[in-house]
């Protein structure tokens, strides 16, 4: 006899409710493991964002590629940002061998010193890089969310462009132990993200827009590819506190305008949707950061010439949203291909 028709009615719904939430379980853990496609432009980015009450920003990124002499190649990248303090980046670089992924007891992906970890009711990760460490604790599991209106599917020469949110927004502690900040307990909110591509960095985009703000529960969360072919319209998602998944978006207004910044007159970009639904205004640059520029004049100058040189810009901001809803603060990512 089958075994399922032994199961009496309540046992087996019990049952199937077992295995899909063992089922369930295996495939999140998989969301923390590198794919790496055999093409030699294949990039893959885990990206951790937290930000806190006190506008501490942190970002922690593992990279993995096949770009280089070898494949299998790793970094890791981990910045912090505070209006009132002077940036900490710190940024290392592994080989095939320093790094790999286990689902055996916790799904863990370590590279070099840097675990990240999905356990039973959370996700960490830790990070031992140059002069300081960062410990975050997500209060969220992985539920990948395949993100709408920003990716480009697998064309005829193999490139395409993927991104996921592993772990949507929730609730963060962070404990930081690096040079020019105070060594406590932060709390605030944060997300885990997944970018993969085939191509270089003028294949995929000609820019790129990110904005994470809260205030309290409330958050806009706002991510907009601008597509490599002159003028044409960004195309993202934005997801706004209430809303149970992202929402597409296309079309934005970028610009610019003179503020007064520590007692100066500073231009600082100003980002809006066509509906007038929001609007990003910069406060005053946080850090400007190039990979390429730590490759060396020689190096860095070949890159820049094959990929060209991705230049990101963090901006203290604050977002205004229709409704006369009070104004969020946060932080704005702006991202150009010199």
């Amino acid at each position: 006899m089958n075994f399922f028709c032994r199961l009496p009615v309540s046992s087996l719904f019990f049952f199937v409710i077992l295995l899909h939430s063992a089922f369930a379980a295996q495939e999140a853990g998989r969301a923390l493991e590198p794919v790496l496609l055999g093409a030699k432009s294949y990039v893959e980015i885990f990206t951790l964002t937290a930000m806190h009450d006190d506008h501490t920003f942190v970002q922690v990124q593992m990279t993995f590629t096949n770009l280089g002499l070898k494949n299998r190649n790793a970094a890791c990248k981990a910045l912090v940002l505070n209006p009132a303090r002077k940036p900490w980046k710190a940024n290392e670089k592994f080989n095939g061998k320093q790094w790999s992924y286990s689902d055996a007891k916790v799904p863990t992906l370590r590279v070099g010193t840097n675990t990240l970890m999905a356990l039973k009711d959370k996700t960490c990760l830790f990070a031992d890089l140059g002069t300081g460490t960062v410990n975050i604790s997500l209060q969220g599991v992985p539920a990948p969310i395949e993100t709408p209106n920003i990716a480009f599917p697998k064309n005829a020469s193999g490139k395409f462009y993927a991104h996921t949110i592993i772990v949507p927004w929730c609730r963060v502690e962070t404990t930081l132990d690096v040079p020019g900040f105070p060594r406590e307990e932060l709390h605030g909110f944060g997300m885990l993200e997944q970018a993969r591509s085939v191509g270089t960095s003028r294949d995929v985009c000609r820019g790129w827009v990110t904005f994470r703000g809260f205030e309290g529960d409330n958050y806009f969360l706002a991510d907009f590819r601008l597509p490599p072919k002159e003028n044409s319209p960004a195309t993202g998602w934005i997801w706004k506190h209430g809303q149970h998944e992202p929402h597409a978006m296309t079309g934005l207004r970028i610009g610019s305008e003179f503020s007064i910044v520590d007692g100066k007159k500073t231009e600082v970009p100003i980002v809006s949707a066509l509906d007038s639904s929001f609007r990003i205004s910069g406060r005053g640059l946080l850090r400007e950061y190039s990979f390429v520029d730590e490759l060396g004049t020689f190096t860095g100058t070949l890159v820049k010439l094959v990929i060209g040189k991705p230049l990101v810009r963090y901006y203290d901001a604050d977002v205004e949203l229709s409704g006369g809803k009070p104004a969020l603060h946060g932080v704005l990512e702006l991202t150009t291909i010199e």
